[in-house]
């Protein structure tokens, strides 16, 4: 039968070769060079992943030293194949237009259920220990993997979503696209809620919106650093920076119109607009709490809430990000990259939900 068998997939006559191999298992199942065979079989390019899985139990059973030999081989083989396909296909991602442009992957946390198939394709991707791909994969939310040009990135985005590792692709230049209004101040917070606003440019306009609008809301704590003085080793004197305090920032997104409206606890005019509390509380903290409370209690749109981990793990990769201006005015010693984290966390939750990729 082996002969008959070699003699078909040397003519890449496969349909003919599984005939073969059916009965050849039904007289003689435990023969390695039957699994060996088989492994032929599936080299190509839609069965690389069963072929190099029959080489590796071949290498694993180690009984025939001729067998293990040509196993190596094919290993090595699907693993060229796998790479020739890849750089085609890259290729064929960079061509396309737009395929320069910069933009982000992000990976998002899979169900617990895929979770293990999730890392693998995370380590076999981007040739990664399986270790390091468990770092990658996030057991909530979403995080960057990396920044880069559009074409490269929607690959890898099309092979991850593909192996049950969610993720999506976002250009840098749709971030900038999506208008950001800053709150001054709500109007009214029903039936029609109406807010005083800065668009960008710093110009003050009203919106007035219906609750059902609005699609997701997103929250974050932004670290707020003041510089101390310390003593270090030695006596000597040691400047240090510590966090003194933390912006609340919530985005509500409107994506009929294609906007996100920004509310700062730090920003807001507590004195004007809608009253926020019925005794004349003068605490800005009490009263910010009760515009949450409304907040919440006039939408039940989806929230965010994960930003505190997104945002240490993107500071990393902001400078290798064309400028992006955060639209949050926050009285800073120094300009902050947590405040552009916090745009990138929002509106990338708005484009994994509202941008299909």
């Amino acid at each position: 039968m082996e002969p008959q068998v070699k003699a078909a997939i040397a003519q890449r006559n496969y349909k003919q070769a599984s005939k073969l191999l059916k009965q050849w298992q039904a007289t003689d199942a435990h023969n390695p060079w039957l699994r060996f065979y088989a492994a032929q079989v599936q080299e190509q390019p839609n069965r690389l992943d069963a072929a190099e899985k029959n080489y590796t139990k071949l290498l694993q059973q180690g009984t025939h030293r001729k067998v293990i030999a040509q196993a190596r081989a094919g290993i090595e083989r699907v693993r060229q194949q796998r790479k020739s396909l890849k750089d085609t296909a890259l290729e064929k991602a960079r061509s396309v237009s737009g395929a320069d442009e910069s933009a982000i992957l992000a990976i998002a946390a899979p169900p617990s259920v895929d979770r293990d198939s999730a890392i693998a394709a995370v380590a076999k991707l981007f040739s990664v220990d399986a270790y390091t791909a468990r770092m990658k994969v996030p057991n909530s939310g979403f995080r960057i993997h990396r920044v880069g040009n559009w074409g490269e990135l929607s690959y890898f985005q099309q092979q991850l979503s593909t192996a049950k590792a969610p993720a999506f692709c976002s250009k840098v230049s749709d971030i900038k696209a999506l208008q950001t209004f800053q709150i001054s101040h709500f109007e009214a917070l029903s039936p029609e809620p109406t807010v005083i606003c800065k668009n960008a440019d710093r110009q003050l306009g009203r919106i007035s919106f219906d609750w059902s609008e609005v699609s997701q809301r997103v929250h974050g704590q932004l670290p707020i650093f003041e510089q101390v003085v310390d003593v270090g080793n030695w006596g000597k004197t040691v400047h240090k920076e510590r966090v003194q305090d933390y912006a609340q920032v919530v985005d509500l997104h409107l994506p009929g119109r294609e906007i996100v409206l920004r509310v700062c606890d730090l920003l807001y005019q507590y004195q004007k607009g809608v009253m926020l509390s019925s005794n004349n509380e003068t605490n800005s903290r009490i009263k910010w709490n009760q515009l949450i409370a409304s907040l919440s209690e006039s939408t039940k749109a989806a929230c965010h809430e994960d930003f505190k981990r997104f945002g240490k793990s993107t500071l990393e990769f902001i400078n290798l990000l064309p400028v992006i201006h955060p639209n949050l005015d926050i009285d800073r010693r120094e300009p902050s990259d947590w405040d552009i984290a916090f745009h990138l966390y929002s509106s990338l939750c708005y484009m994994s939900e509202h941008k299909s990729y």
